[in-house]
């Protein structure tokens, strides 16, 4: 009976009805965009760190404070060696990387008047086919990723810079381990827009044979790669490689194991505090919505204060009064919510598809400038509950005003 009655008072006082459905609505949506943007923006993050650099890493331990974390006397030796030593059910895929500084050079003739353009940059040794560097492999616009483990993987604005196309070559200039400098001249067999203009200025790929010889690293790498089963799992992966390089000798004592956690803590911190903020953010926006919303539903009990005053004076009594009151405002704000979940669902899964450009906001962490939105299925119900909640909240505070009116102030109430 209540539904109904509060259906139709609705439909009565549409205006006023009108007013309150629009502003659950519109809150429901601003909240649904705030959502999947703030989740979009950490999957993105996440989805880019670790298929680049894997759940796990292991390197030299005297590495991680040293002045020059790329300097070779950091390489581990033997390592395709101590890599197949390594086990662990949960580990999917486990490669070695030749990571290392160059300086590319543009190659010019030798009778040429004109200065050859070089760009400082550091170079990634992979396997051809290996599971890393996805952001690289996935933004390939010309040629191929490693044909054959030829040639070098340069971005188009690296490129640019150095006055080189694709088909041509680029000199790659090195110091060995022996501190004498190194150079070899290789094709460009292939070019990439990683979506990050400080991976495209900074990073150029080969495949680490040939990284082993820029740097005279027979048999060397600069650190394992690891990818495993499931994310969460990476400190107890950790903690049975770390077991495993101990039974190594002193060779694996000085390898250090790091989960993505800690690799990628600065970052992680980053991301905690940009969910924090934007919690507070939400929290804001939440009592500012409410204090809208509790506003015109109390502007719409009041100007019925007589109506009400009427139905009390015919036999309807206080808590029933309350009870219309609550009905009417639960279904204003659930329709009102379900209105935002409809405008907000399908944008949000509109911009997972296209994303979102956010500018320099990512590029500056080294990430793609676009970001795509991602749609929780928690925050459609949180969403969906706040806006069928506060119109209630908003409802019983109203209802209680109201009902604290005698039958004979309601009537003659202005």
């Amino acid at each position: 009976m209540f539904a109904k009655i509060a259906l139709l008072n609705i439909i009565k006082h549409a205006k006023r009805s009108v007013v309150v459905f629009v502003a659950v609505a519109i809150a429901v949506l601003v909240l649904s965009l705030i959502g999947g943007v703030v989740r979009g923006l950490t999957d993105t993050v996440l989805s880019s760190i670790i298929p680049t650099a894997g759940h796990l890493v292991i390197s030299d331990a005297a590495s991680k404070d040293a002045a020059n974390p790329l300097d070779l006397k950091y390489l581990i030796p033997d390592a395709d060696a101590s890599l197949a030593a390594l086990h662990d059910d949960r580990i999917t895929v486990a490669e070695s990387v030749m990571t290392f500084g160059a300086l590319l050079v543009q190659p010019v003739p030798p009778d040429s008047k004109e200065e050859a353009k070089n760009l400082g940059m550091m170079g990634q040794g992979v396997k051809p086919d290996t599971k890393f560097l996805a952001n690289i492999r996935a933004g390939i616009t010309a040629g191929a990723f490693l044909p054959g483990g030829q040639g070098i993987v340069i971005s188009n604005r690296a490129a640019k810079l150095l006055g080189v196309k694709m088909g041509g070559s680029v000199m790659v200039l090195t110091q060995d381990r022996g501190n004498n400098p190194w150079y070899q001249e290789l094709p460009i067999t292939g070019m990439f827009d990683s979506g990050s203009e400080q991976v495209d200025l900074t990073t150029f790929v080969v495949s680490q044979a040939t990284a082993r010889t820029l740097v005279d690293g027979e048999g060397m790498s600069r650190e394992f790669r690891f990818l495993i089963k499931d994310q969460d799992t990476a400190p107890a992966v950790a903690a049975s490689l770390r077991t495993q390089l101990d039974a190594l000798g002193d060779a694996g004592k000085r390898l250090r194991v790091e989960p993505w956690e800690v690799t990628f803590s600065s970052l992680l911190t980053i991301l905690q505090f940009l969910n924090i903020l934007t919690f507070i953010i939400r929290g804001f926006f939440v009592i500012v919505a409410g204090a809208v919303i509790t506003n015109s539903i109390l502007m719409t009990v009041f100007e019925r204060t007589r109506e009400y005053g009427t139905l009390r004076a015919i036999g309807m009594k206080t808590r029933q009064l309350r009870a219309m009151i609550l009905t009417e405002g639960l279904l204003l704000g659930a329709l009102g919510a379900l209105a935002g979940l409809v405008l907000g669902i399908p944008s949000v899964l509109l911009l997972s598809q296209y994303g979102l450009d956010v500018g320099n906001a990512t590029e500056s962490l080294g990430f793609a400038s676009r970001i795509y939105p991602a749609l929780a299925w928690f925050d459609v119900a949180f969403n969906f509950l706040f806006g069928a909640l506060i119109a209630v909240f908003a409802s019983l505070y109203a209802s209680r005003v109201s009902s604290r009116l005698t039958v004979s102030e309601a009537l003659t109430h202005l």
